[in-house]
């Protein structure tokens, strides 16, 4: 035995296109949500310290792929215009880059060298020896997650006077969600 619902004034065509837009609407919003889990910015005297966790729907192995591959970043991290290897090495190597960070109408260009120190397919260990910050070092910790792999990372940054006069807990914010978008979505384009 079957049993109808009937409401008036709405048929049954009318009601089924609209639940197949619901779950058009939800699957798009899915799509588009960030990697970015969670992020805090809090601040130390001078020193912003980032906790971020991203998740990447891709193995592990991609991952580190794309994380490493420095000399082609600029091609997909929105605030890199250069990166190249200055320094080459399997564990350790010297990387360069120069960047603009942008939020709304606040922004400031960047030069980096930093020391990249690498635990393959498990951490990786950046700090600046020479750049536009006083102080800059992150480690990032990969680790499998059901269905992909789960980023962790920590960014210690530490500002001089022209970047002080932009940065904030929202601009980092910012600048991490869209540069973690921005790789994740290499990561996705490479495993297809």
């Amino acid at each position: 035995m079957t049993t109808r619902v009937s409401i008036p004034g709405i048929s049954l065509v009318w009601l089924r296109a609209c639940l197949a837009l619901a779950a058009c609407a939800l699957a798009a919003s899915a799509a588009a949500e960030s990697p970015v889990r969670t992020i805090e910015v809090t601040r130390e005297g001078d020193a912003y310290i980032v906790n971020a966790q991203m998740f990447a729907p891709v193995p592990q192995a991609v991952v580190w792929d794309v994380l490493t591959d420095f000399p082609n970043m600029a091609k997909w991290v929105p605030n890199v215009v250069e990166s190249r290897i200055a320094t080459p090495g399997d564990k350790q190597m010297t990387i360069e880059q120069k960047g603009t960070a942008k939020f709304g109408a606040l922004s400031f260009s960047y030069t980096s060298l930093r020391e990249i120190v690498l635990n393959p397919q498990l951490t990786i260990l950046s700090t600046q020896v020479k750049g536009s910050m006083k102080k800059q070092q992150s480690l990032m910790t990969l680790s499998a997650d059901a269905g992909g792999t789960k980023m962790q990372y920590r960014l210690e940054l530490i500002p001089t006077w022209p970047a002080s006069s932009v940065l904030s807990p929202e601009f980092l914010k910012h600048e991490i969600d869209e540069q973690f978008t921005a790789i994740v979505g290499e990561m996705v384009k490479r495993k297809k």
